[in-house]
């Protein structure tokens, strides 16, 4: 039903780098363009928790040890709160 490139894309983890490509493009263009009215520090650990998670995703695809995915899911876990506590009791 879905064409083998496809499936091969998503098979080998090329869907989880490319989708790490464009959350590092998307951090330069924030960066950049919407320096002055984005919050860039709570950008950055949203964006990080989504790289944990993506890291999570391609290195399950790629065979990695449960350990390594350990590991990426954790550095999600700890962007994610660190984001959440800056939301939720910020002063300014």
């Amino acid at each position: 039903m879905w064409p083998d490139w496809l499936l091969a894309f998503v098979g080998d983890g090329r869907i989880a780098l490319l989708a790490l490509a464009v959350i590092g493009v998307e951090a330069l263009l924030i960066a950049l363009f919407l320096r002055r009215r984005a919050r860039i520090g709570s950008l950055v650990l949203t964006m990080a928790s989504g790289a944990g998670l993506l890291g999570a995703l391609y290195a399950a695809l790629t065979g990695a040890s449960a350990g390594m995915i350990a590991l990426w899911l954790v550095a999600s876990l700890v962007a994610h709160a660190a984001d959440m506590a800056t939301r939720l009791f910020d002063r300014s």
